[in-house]
């Protein structure tokens, strides 16, 4: 009988515990988005032209204290100004943004000649760079090497340009920026030109836009300094981001905290769900979609809204600017109001199907209602007034008066079936002027396809209605989880004190059975034993026959588990046996084990087994860590042993969390209702298993990137008279 020894060695572990993100250094942007004097270099005459456009754009629909300059070798004068041959001629103050319009090939020559005015930021509009092969790729990182050792910061390339629509400076290749004067607290970070250009167009229903970036391949500047240049802009009320792939997956992240602090709730639509999305993404802006279900734990970890399309996307901004607007009321609390009462009764269901509660009228309010409410209609939420309401041209004002002086309701969800002509212009112009008054918030729907004189006066108040009931419900559950994800951010839940307990053995079927990159099984027990988790008694041995002799030296029940250089997972191979009693049952299931013939079709060459106690029945599941491509070190947790592959129940969480996120995460999965004891089952302390995935993590940030990946599977909690307490049955540490 042998036993293996190992030293941690490099694989040491501080000890102690790192609970806020490393420092980020976001860009300052201020300069770019809101510049003295900017230069245009490629500006032209010809019509149509982006030359032309765009100076266009810089000189007469933008305020630019300095002015605007336009450089092109080829012109004496653009739109009347004088032309500059290069950026160094221009005489007089400092330029502090250089628009590029050039082809690729020119663009490096500029970067050098802008280094030599002392330009502080390039605008890279040229496309032909890392979007689109090895060549680009290579001249897009010489671009921006060049420029930022010369203190430059590059926006783009392969970029339509920003708009800052509050300050009125329009750095835009766009014909119709122009057309882009509706500015408000809404900021629009967009790695896509075209869908951000869809969003901008919101203004057109009433979306206050103040700031919209869309800095193409992110060659330095990336979305993550826009947003957060956007938390820090008072102005500024919610942030709504168009994402194909993160340059910079741990940045983002710290941005999002940002902005959770601040209360500025993030609305992203990410592409990039399937396979499908993900490829086009890459090809696209030239960044990692990434693994999506990864992406769509860490923004719920970090309170950002994820929608699924553009028209969720402008409806959800319009729903939280407004809300934000009014800190005062809860909009949760609806009343759903329509002059229908098939469309009041869906509207209520469907607020109740999506977990919502209607608001419930003040006594007062609900007997003054009943008194003016049509016999035929019902006053209580939902509200119908039926088509009396056309006819009596006082019924709307007095009860929907009734209903906003109710400080019970927060908002008002206005449900219009369809248009009815001069008599829908009339309701609605009363519900703006009641809600106006009273500071709730009229929330509309517009049923009809048919758009009336009633849909535009919404519209003119910046108003714009939802098209369907469902969106907008979907938008208030959004605002509401977010607002509830906010209030819990500092929850925190604390460990029992700790027992040693029993355990026993099993894994899942996934994945390749063997990796050279793997630790030695008993150098990754040394590697993870800890205060809150340990490992099994056991024994390595060589032979059957040592086998035998360790199972009768630790009594009872025990598990053997096969033992091979790079086996990670040993199920695959047939190599655990469970529940084994005495020596003799255990030799005779190792030498089957063992066989060379039973194992050459798998390539495993064992170097023995190990005899490990048996362990009292509990919970198993499954307790990860990884370095994800584009967020870096992220926890896994879910369902364990044999139910990992099954059930697929896992949370994601970017490292480091914090037990609020920690528990907030958990709760979202069916496993929570096992560990907190479905109809009189057994209950573990959450605290013990926070602690032990806060150990396990911070272990592997402790590493330095040494070990890429650390599985435990199954860990199994077993909760008794002594508490609750976590023993690991198996665990893989793969090399980096």
């Amino acid at each position: 009988m042998t036993s293996r020894h190992v030293d941690a060695g490099d694989a040491h572990a501080s000890e102690e515990k790192t609970e806020q993100m490393m420092p980020v250094d976001f860009a300052d942007i201020s300069r770019l988005v809101r510049p003295n004097r900017v230069a245009v270099v490629g500006a032209s005459d010809r019509l149509g032209s982006l030359g032309y456009s765009t100076y266009n754009n810089v000189r007469n629909n933008s305020t630019i204290p300095g002015g605007a300059v336009p450089v092109n070798p080829g012109c004496e004068t653009v739109l009347g100004d004088r032309c500059y041959p290069r950026v160094s001629a221009i005489p007089g103050d400092p330029v502090d943004v250089a628009i590029v319009l050039v082809g690729a090939e020119r663009v490096l020559d500029v970067v050098k000649d802008c280094a030599v005015k002392g330009v502080r930021h390039l605008l890279i509009l040229s496309s032909g760079f890392a979007e689109t092969n090895d060549e680009g790729r290579r001249l897009q990182a010489e671009v921006v090497e060049t420029a930022r050792a010369a203190g430059i910061r590059v926006y783009g390339p392969n970029s339509p340009g920003l708009a800052n629509i509050a300050d009125r400076a329009l750095l835009s290749m766009s014909p119709v920026a122009g057309e882009d004067t509706t500015t408000g607290p809404v900021g629009l970070v967009t790695q896509g030109g075209g869908l951000g250009r869809a969003v901008m167009q919101w203004m057109d229903r009433g979306l206050g836009i103040g700031l919209w970036c869309s800095p193409g391949n992110e060659a330095d500047l990336d979305i993550s300094d826009f947003v957060n240049h956007m938390v820090d802009d008072p102005r500024i009320r919610v942030i709504g981001t168009v994402v194909e792939g993160f340059s910079q997956g741990p940045k983002f992240v710290a941005a999002a905290q940002r902005a959770r602090t601040a209360g500025k709730p993030i609305v992203i639509l990410k592409i990039g769900r399937s396979e499908y999305g993900q490829k086009s993404a890459a090809s696209h802006t030239a960044s990692i979609a990434g693994n999506d279900a990864v992406a769509s734990a860490v923004f719920s970890q970090h309170g950002v809204v994820r929608v699924d399309d553009i028209d969720e996307l402008g409806e959800t901004l319009m729903l939280f600017s407004r809300a934000l607007g009014r800190p005062d009321i809860d909009i949760t609390r609806t009343c759903v109001y329509s002059f229908s009462g098939g469309t009041a009764s869906l509207a209520a269901d469907l607020v109740g199907a999506a977990g919502l509660e209607l608001a419930e009228f003040a006594p007062e309010t609900a007997a003054k209602l009943a008194e003016r409410a049509p016999d035929f209609g019902f006053s209580s939420n939902p509200v119908d007034l039926t088509t009396k309401v056309f006819t009596d041209a006082d019924l709307n004002r007095e009860v929907l008066g009734l209903i906003c002086a109710d400080d019970n309701v927060g908002s008002i969800l206005f449900a219009m079936p369809a248009d009815y002509g001069d008599n829908t212009v009339d309701v609605t112009r009363d519900a703006i002027d009641i809600t106006n008054a009273s500071g709730k918030l009229l929330i509309p729907v517009w049923m009809s396809p048919r758009l009336g004189g009633g849909h535009k006066l919404l519209e003119q108040a910046g108003l714009a209605p939802f098209a369907s009931v469902r969106s907008l419900v979907t938008a208030l559950s959004r605002f509401s989880e977010w607002r509830s994800h906010s209030a819990s951010s500092t929850r925190v839940v604390e460990a029992k004190p700790l027992s040693a307990a029993d355990e026993s053995n099993q894994e899942p079927a996934h994945g390749t059975a063997t990796s050279d990159r793997a630790l030695p099984y008993d150098e990754a027990i040394e590697l993870l034993s800890s205060d809150h988790m340990r490992f099994p008694i056991e024994v390595f041995v060589t032979d059957p026959a040592a086998a035998g002799v360790a199972a009768d030296t630790i009594g009872g029940a025990v598990a053997v588990k096969l033992s091979a250089p790079g086996l990670i997972h040993k199920t695959e191979v047939g190599g655990v046996r469970l529940d084994l009693h005495g020596g003799s049952e255990t030799t005779e299931a190792v030498t089957e084990m063992m066989s060379s013939e039973r194992l050459a079709p798998f390539g495993v060459i064992p170097d023995g087994v190990f005899v490990q106690e048996m362990i009292g029945e509990g919970l198993d599941i499954l307790l990860s860590v990884h370095s994800d491509e584009v967020f870096g070190p992220v926890l896994t947790l879910g369902a364990g042993g044999i139910a990992t592959e099954i059930e697929r129940d896992v949370l994601h969480l970017s490292l480091p969390f914090t037990d609020a996120e920690f528990v907030r995460a958990l709760e979202g999965l069916r496993l929570w209702r096992k560990l907190t004891g479905f109809r009189g089952t057994q209950a573990y302390d959450i605290g013990v298993l926070c602690a032990t995935a806060r150990g396990l993590a911070d272990r592997y940030l402790s590493l330095d990137g040494a070990v890429s990946e650390i599985e435990i599977n199954p860990l199994r909690l077993i909760a008794d008279e002594r508490g609750t307490s976590c023993v690991a049955l198996d665990a893989v540490a793969l090399r980096t």
